[in-house]
């Protein structure tokens, strides 16, 4: 069978980590460029679809937990099931106690204690289902898609680069163990959020912050970019009426990416959490201007499992006819926040997609 390419985003609402790459090899392993842990973690009462169910909030957490460097001048606010805060306008405001210089050394995100927890399991699976190609994916933000969720604005700015430089200590120890067989999938909401309320000629400071943490990486590097409208609970950050500055964002991504880094694919998320995407043939046009290098994968995110099967079918031919090429497929984000029942459905919409 001639499987299209895919990727899976983030998170997946399953048990354990090991649960969620299994489901995911079983069903898709055919299909993948790469995939992710699952991003689950502990579940607790606190947290009962698990401690990383949402990256933000993790992140936040770690810091918070540290009084000896955060205060927190303003709590959570509402709560939802999941534990995490009801929407974005919830969660904690956090004032640093230490200088930028300073917090270096008492801030930990944790990401390569997660790949390093769950690589060796992604191994074992890659070795039972016999595929060679498949990648294990490493999803960060980068600092300021941290930092602005849960600081001032001008804090959320001083702060940033010093995020950037705990996240790249952490990949880097990722890549210097699994090298090729990793792609790091930077995700980058708050980027796309302050793009899309600047004029297009000042869309480059919304990327700085991007390229500010990939020229921190080891150069060997497989980079993955989700261009991410933002998803708290299954509710999107982001709203776009149309396509048009999305498109120029990526074009300015890849205008100025740096040099002897290696872009592997870009994704483009075409659906707003649990809203599906139009089937409007309208709507997808500006995807045509989008530029990309050769060899670099545009992956659609528009695989929802609120859409019929015919419906994903038709949207993946109106992309593949305005780009007049295949493309890959993918979901709009992480899984995470939805239900059990409602990821399997969107995985199995995935797989549909990929076989037919």
């Amino acid at each position: 069978m001639d499987y299209k390419k895919s990727i899976l985003i983030g998170s997946l609402p399953f048990s354990n980590e090991t649960e969620a790459m299994k489901i995911a090899f079983e069903k898709l392993s055919n299909s993948l460029i790469s995939i992710p842990d699952g991003e689950i973690g502990k579940i607790t009462e606190k947290y009962p679809n698990g401690a990383r169910a949402a990256w933000i909030m993790t992140a936040i957490d770690r810091c918070s937990a540290d009084t000896d460097s955060w205060s927190v001048i303003k709590e959570r606010g509402n709560i939802a099931s999941t534990g995490y805060p009801a929407d974005y306008s919830e969660v904690e405001l956090l004032k640093p106690k230490r200088t930028p210089k300073e917090m270096i050394k008492y801030i930990n995100f944790g990401y390569d204690d997660y790949f390093e927890s769950s690589y060796p399991i992604f191994k074992k699976l890659k070795d039972e289902f016999n595929n060679k190609k498949i990648n294990f994916s490493l999803g960060v933000p980068t600092g300021l898609g941290v930092t602005f969720a849960t600081m001032k604005p001008i804090t959320s700015l001083r702060y940033a680069e010093t995020f950037n430089e705990e996240i790249a200590i952490e990949v880097n120890r990722a890549i210097a163990i699994a090298d090729d067989d990793l792609v790091i999938q930077i995700e980058i909401p708050g980027e796309l959020k302050m793009a899309s309320t600047l004029p297009s000629f000042l869309i480059g400071l919304s990327t700085r912050g991007i390229f500010s943490l990939i020229k921190k990486l080891d150069k060997s590097a497989n980079i993955g970019i989700h261009i991410c409208l933002g998803d708290l609970n299954n509710i999107a950050l982001i709203n776009p009426k149309n396509l048009k500055k999305l498109v120029k964002f990526s074009n300015h991504l890849v205008q100025k990416w740096p040099s002897g880094y290696k872009l592997k694919y870009i994704h483009f998320p075409l659906a707003e959490a649990s809203i599906p995407p139009t089937t409007d043939k309208n709507y997808y046009k500006p995807l045509k201007d989008v530029v990309l290098p050769e060899g670099v994968e545009f992956v659609a995110g528009f695989v929802h499992e609120g859409n019929s099967n015919e419906d994903n079918m038709s949207i993946l031919k109106t992309i593949e006819n305005i780009r007049q090429e295949k493309i890959a497929v993918a979901h709009s984000c992480g899984l995470g926040r939805r239900t059990r029942e409602k990821a399997l459905l969107a995985l199995d919409a995935l797989k549909y997609v990929v076989e037919n």
